[in-house]
């Protein structure tokens, strides 16, 4: 079993700095880990109380009547080193400190950051934090952060090094109903690093994707050999913040990381294997793709619309990143022509321009048709604002389209502001984006996966 089985599947839970008061931590994460719906034991500790929120009190982990698989530490950082002795001790199995004011702060905090690291390592206990937000494991249905988050257990997994960034991002994520695994905000990684947590989702069964934040790593050399291995079964998504000399220094003040040269890690990432994406929604957007997707297996694309410049825009964009829109073949878009009843006006070279016909069955056939094409490697399907929603019927061939050839597909819905969500609310196979830009971007990193993949890139 992995040592992090414990943090990620605890059957047995301690809150140390439990409380009553809601503008307390340890009132956000005791109350969410008993209201969220885990079906574990959870105790509160607090030496100030006898119950809170209904459960009775312990006044330390030493009082607790059985070994935990997970301690959270939520109490002032002067404090914190006594309650990990504790848990030591006691024989904890694993540790999470939420607390902030060690290696972000200055000379003392870096003392008190030391210490904790030297007590969890000499127990091969491990820690994440401290400076953290906490974590979530859906199958489980545990949520330990300030945020009462729900979701469905999914395959995606994701590390974040920033606490509030991560719990945000992933809160977005779940508002575009990506369905989560876990989720883990690991602060200053005294103890357990970046490379600890995607090992472990590399070898979990649950987890398909794993994302990441990064702003630094401080074991390089760790997250190499591993990322080599992980991604190489599945894909590892990441964005790396401190790329400026800017936001290295803004990352050193804020978990005390040093960023380092952001082309060392550029580098570092193409040689591993790992896919980079520099805007929060294109993580998103990536691992949604490869959730839902198989990698490419080629660069060649077919785009399906009913807007010539979304066409254009979507080719630009693919071109820029290596992919290529093929023209069909002469007597093959005649051929399309008669059996799609297409309009008079619309193009069927590639991309296919439909014209804004509003008919379902045209635009279908012509998905069909080249998605069956030995010269075609995936396809991206912009969708017409009328009607709204889109037929059932519209979403369900497509599926069934995308299944039976193996081959990824996107839909773009760029007519509406609101229509992305509630076009993917009623498909979970297919993802669905709102500009040329996002599927360019998502097709880019389907390919390169795919290439890494299939041994094309030389790596």
């Amino acid at each position: 079993m992995h040592p992090l089985t414990s943090m990620f599947r605890p059957e047995s839970i301690a809150v140390v700095g439990a409380s009553e008061d809601p503008t307390k931590w340890g009132y956000g994460v005791f109350n969410n880990i008993t209201h969220g719906g885990f079906k574990g034991r959870v105790y509160p500790v607090n030496p100030n109380a006898a119950t809170v929120l209904g459960a009775p009190s312990y006044r330390s982990l030493r009082d607790i009547p059985e070994r935990l698989d997970l301690a959270f530490i939520v109490i002032p950082a002067p404090f914190v080193l006594g309650a990990v002795k504790d848990a030591v001790e006691t024989g904890v199995r694993s540790i999470i400190i939420i607390t902030a004011g060690f290696g972000e702060t200055g000379i003392e905090g870096r003392k008190r950051e030391a210490e904790v690291r030297a007590l969890c390592a000499e127990a091969g206990i491990p820690t994440a934090g401290p400076n953290c937000m906490g974590i979530c494991s859906f199958p489980v249905s545990l949520v330990a952060t300030m945020e009462p988050l729900k979701s469905e257990p999914g395959h995606l997994s994701f590390i974040s090094q920033s606490g509030t960034y991560g719990v945000t991002t992933l809160n977005y994520g779940l508002h575009l109903h990506l369905p989560f695994n876990a989720f883990v905000s690991s602060g200053n990684e005294a103890v357990t690093k970046f490379a600890d947590y995607m090992e472990y989702f590399g070898q979990d069964d649950d987890t398909h994707v794993i994302m990441g934040y990064i702003e630094s790593l401080r074991d390089a050399q760790k997250f190499m050999r591993v990322a080599k291995d992980v991604a190489g079964r599945k894909p590892v998504v990441v964005m790396k913040f401190g790329r400026t000399d800017d936001g290295s220094r803004a990352a050193a003040s804020h978990t005390g990381a040093l960023a380092g040269s952001n082309a060392i890690y550029d580098a570092m990432f193409k040689q591993c294997g790992v896919i980079q994406v520099t805007r929060t929604h294109d993580l998103l957007n990536v691992a949604m793709a490869f959730d839902m997707q198989p990698p490419l297996r080629g660069n060649r694309i077919a785009i399906i619309g009913p807007s010539g410049g979304f066409g254009v825009a979507t080719t630009d964009f693919l071109a820029e990143h290596g992919l290529k829109v093929p023209e069909i073949d002469f007597m093959l878009q005649r051929k399309l022509r008669e059996e799609a009843d297409a309009l008079p006006f619309a193009s069927l070279r590639n991309p296919i321009d439909l014209a804004a016909d509003l008919r379902v069955d045209p635009l279908l056939k012509c998905t069909d048709t080249v998605l069956n094409l030995d010269t075609i490697d995936g396809a991206i399907i912009g969708l017409h604002s009328r009607p709204f929603p889109p037929e059932e019927r519209l979403l369900r061939r497509l599926e069934e389209i995308q299944h039976d050839t193996g081959k990824p597909m996107c839909i773009c819905y760029f007519s509406r502001p609101e229509g992305m969500d509630v076009v993917q609310s009623m498909t979970r196979i297919i993802p669905v984006y709102r500009s040329a830009e996002d599927v360019g971007q998502v097709m880019s990193c389907l390919w390169q996966y795919g290439k890494r993949l299939n041994g094309l890139n030389g790596g």
